[in-house]
């Protein structure tokens, strides 16, 4: 039990599900995570629950093609009707690449090939096919590859990916995609938010007819947690995309929920290794999901209308404090072997309030602390009405007035003119005696 305690002491650092806003959080799984990157996120609260060198530089492999589909999607406004051929320029360089990797990812499609933009998302998405994807940037880039991939690279920066750099659309390795996974995050998260991304991401199955040589175009997921046949399938993963190569490893993102929590991983750079039976990305990911899912639970930790004590209060007739209340419910998603009675509630007030105070007045605000560390916050708000003394308001201002600089400037500007005055005055009477005696002796 001692133990127990300890690893989720250790784990504390929270994003509270609240309106008061967010804070920073990660914590600590307890067992080995070995990728080169992971970024893991309850989605529900924009909450990290655990990183692990996630602005680390790292090839993406195939988690390329998702910023393909993002152009894709963003900039072909009839994803049916759209009809895009494969050129030979593609299939020649799909020869090529084919021959000089021992082998890569294709949707089976050959030059002269013609198909839906929709057809293609599904190519890209769910066989991973890097001649689909080269077809999309080709359509969308106005026949120009080079043009694509600048546009890649500018749509990174939109969505916040700064640490990202592009070469080529598809992934394949050699030509020196750089990303991160927290980049990769933002760019999976803003692929999701766009209609019909998620409904291909999250099929395992797809009908692209056939090629012209008759040839069936039956695509299955390389994503098998989301196959029920699957020996790694995982019930509460849907999508996103799978990217292998053996300069990058094993890589990952997907989405999981269960019992209405949500959480995205992104896993990067599992070790390389040929002839695995399983993805080894894959039961890691299943991992993280059920230690998140087995560890923590959203908890309200502190309810609106909860008593604060009072504040030192001015300018009310004979009431010197006014009582503060919490303004509103706090929540967090925490690990559920933590009790609420380990909350530390800390007002932060100011010295002295003035009257008049109405019922909701906004009066500092409360640190809610686990553990030793700042949660999130409330705003603390009266929680009662105080008038204000005419009298007091008065002889506050007065006294305000006597405290101001130019008050004060005023003050030693009129001392310092009335001493040079009687100074002044001084002078003129001494002279004067002293002609006055001169003038004297004359008339003698």
């Amino acid at each position: 039990m001692r133990k127990l305690v300890a690893i989720m002491l250790i784990m504390l650092t929270l994003l509270p599900l609240s309106i008061t806003g967010a804070a920073a959080a990660e914590y600590t799984p307890d067992f080995e995570v070995p990728a080169a990157a992971v970024y893991l996120v309850n989605l529900d609260a924009e909450q990290v629950i655990y990183q692990k060198n996630a602005h680390q530089p790292i090839a993406p492999a195939s988690l390329t093609k998702l910023m393909t589909a993002i152009l894709a999607l963003e900039n072909c406004e009839d994803l049916d009707g759209t009809q895009v051929t494969l050129k030979g320029y593609i299939q020649n360089e799909m020869y090529i690449k084919n021959n000089a990797l021992g082998g890569i990812s294709l949707a089976g499609l050959l030059q002269g090939d013609t198909l839906t933009m929709r057809d293609l998302l599904y190519a890209i998405l769910l066989p991973s096919g890097n001649e689909a994807a080269m077809m999309i940037a080709d359509e969308i880039g106005d026949g120009s590859i080079p043009y694509f991939i600048e546009m890649m690279n500018k749509r990174a920066r939109e969505i916040g990916a700064m640490n990202t750099t592009f070469r080529n659309v598809n992934g394949l390795p050699g030509d020196g995609n750089v990303t991160t996974a927290y980049d990769m995050y933002l760019i999976a998260r803003h692929a999701m938010s766009l209609p019909g991304f998620m409904d291909i991401a999250s099929s395992y199955y797809y009908n692209g007819g056939t090629n012209r040589l008759g040839e069936p175009l039956h695509w299955n997921t390389t994503n098998r947690m989301i196959v029920p046949s699957s020996p790694s399938y995982y019930p509460p993963v849907r999508g996103v995309k799978t990217g292998t190569t053996e300069e990058s490893g094993y890589c990952f993102i997907s989405t999981a929920t269960r019992n209405g929590y949500n959480y995205m991983a992104v896993v990067m750079g599992v070790p390389y290794e040929r002839g695995l039976a399983e993805n080894p990305v894959f039961p890691l990911t299943r991992k993280l999901y059920e230690w998140c899912f087995n560890t923590f639970s959203v908890k309200t930790l502190l309810e609106r209308g909860k008593s604060f004590g009072e504040a030192k209060l001015k300018l009310a007739w004979g009431k010197d404090h006014v009582s503060l209340m919490s303004s509103a419910n706090f929540s967090a998603l925490i690990p559920t072997a933590i009790s609420i009675s380990s909350v530390v509630y800390e007002p932060v007030l100011p010295e002295v309030v003035r009257a008049p105070v109405k019922v909701g007045d906004e009066i500092g605000h409360v640190r809610i602390i686990l553990a030793g560390e700042e949660i999130g916050q409330v705003v603390l708000v009266a929680s009662e009405d105080v008038e204000a003394s005419r009298l007091l308001i008065v002889l506050d201002k007065l006294h305000s007035l006597t405290q101001s600089f130019w008050f004060k400037f005023a003050v030693v500007f009129v001392v310092i003119s009335v001493v040079l005055y009687i100074a002044l005055m001084i002078v003129r009477n001494r002279n004067r005696r002293r002609y006055g005696r001169v003038r004297r002796r004359k008339d003698l």
